[in-house]
């Protein structure tokens, strides 16, 4: 019997995934203002908050979302995996988007903020499939 496309996401767990996936962006985007704003530089910024928000969401998707323990570093490594290769997808369809609405004075919150929903959904299955199958 074919349960659908929505089986894939099951309620209680996909909406722990927006909370963990919510906050650990606005961790993120928090987090690089405040070192911006203290005078870091770009690159050493956005490598704390993006590295300090993949931990954060590596450890709360595990916990909380997935409730998974067994083996943390096979896990850990395919979650770095996911999160590189949505880091690359991201990247792409951000460049793709700038060339098509390039001028906009918000267009960077515009683009990454699209690119981010766009990639939420697959984001989630292959968490769910992958890093913490």
């Amino acid at each position: 019997m074919d349960k659908g496309f929505f089986h894939w996401f099951p309620k209680v767990q996909f909406w722990r995934y927006v909370v963990v996936g919510g906050g650990g962006t606005l961790w993120d985007i928090g987090w690089y203002g405040f070192l911006r704003y203290v005078g870091l530089a770009h690159w050493p910024s956005l490598a704390l908050s993006f590295g300090s928000g993949v931990i954060l969401g590596f450890l709360f998707s595990r916990w909380w979302v997935f409730q998974q323990s067994g083996n943390l570093p096979a896990q850990l490594l395919r979650f770095l995996a996911v999160i590189a290769f949505m880091y690359l997808l991201n990247g792409l369809i951000m460049a793709g988007l700038y060339k098509v609405i390039g001028g906009w004075k918000l267009q960077g919150w515009i683009v990454r903020g699209f690119s981010a929903a766009l990639t939420f959904p697959l984001s989630y299955l292959l968490h769910r499939r992958i890093s913490f199958a």
